[in-house]
């Protein structure tokens, strides 16, 4: 099955996002980073092309597995971070038999119905060594409980895409449910439907 990403890939990468925002993010891939061993694995879930995220967590010497549905990004990837370990799968069928040191989960699972969100988060939790770190993204939804729509679409590049999200509350919730405990939780783009950077930590 084709990705819609598969259809704007060379334009999301030939437009990358400005320096401002590469700044805020990767100060929070940072985070769970930081004092990791050198070499430690890292799962980067979601990973498109490759940039910023990835190429940052290879820059800083770690193992890098990057996961994307999308066949056109990772043909990418495969340029910007030929050391990395690439698989194309999505995110509901992909299993980890290996532990990961760290995750990252940005602007990847709200791309998926929210009624999978909970077992996404236990299929990260269940991947992380104890002690590991989850970096996410949260939001596609103003909603502020479990009812009304399951997400909508917006258009890029002229392509449709679909997002879907719990309210914070539920989000935050599902997130504890499923082992982990919760280190950082902000708004990171107010514009956004309520876009929320989380850190959560897998009990050692």
């Amino acid at each position: 099955m084709q990705s819609s990403y598969d259809y704007i890939a060379q334009q999301w990468h030939a437009h990358p996002k400005g320096q401002a925002y590469v700044d805020r993010v990767l100060a929070y891939v940072d985070v769970i980073l930081d004092r990791l061993p050198a070499g430690a694995r890292v799962l980067d879930l979601g990973c498109g092309t490759g940039r910023p995220i990835a190429q940052h967590i290879i820059a800083r010497g770690f193992q890098l597995t990057g996961i994307d549905e999308s066949e056109e990004m990772l043909k990418i990837a495969t340029t910007v971070v030929p050391e990395a370990e690439l698989v194309r799968s999505d995110m509901l069928s992909i299993e980890f038999e290996e532990k990961f040191a760290a995750a990252v989960a940005w602007d990847s699972i709200f791309h998926v119905e929210r009624k999978h969100h909970s077992a996404i988060y236990r299929k990260l939790a269940h991947a992380l060594e104890p002690g590991g770190k989850l970096l996410l993204s949260v939001g596609g939804s103003d909603a502020e409980d479990d009812s009304g729509a399951e997400g909508f679409t917006s258009e890029m590049y002229g392509h449709t895409f679909f997002y879907s999200g719990y309210s914070p509350t539920v989000a935050r919730r599902l997130l504890e449910e499923a082992g982990f405990e919760i280190e950082v939780w902000e708004l990171d783009d107010p514009s956004s439907r309520g876009h929320i950077a989380v850190v959560a930590r897998k009990p050692a």
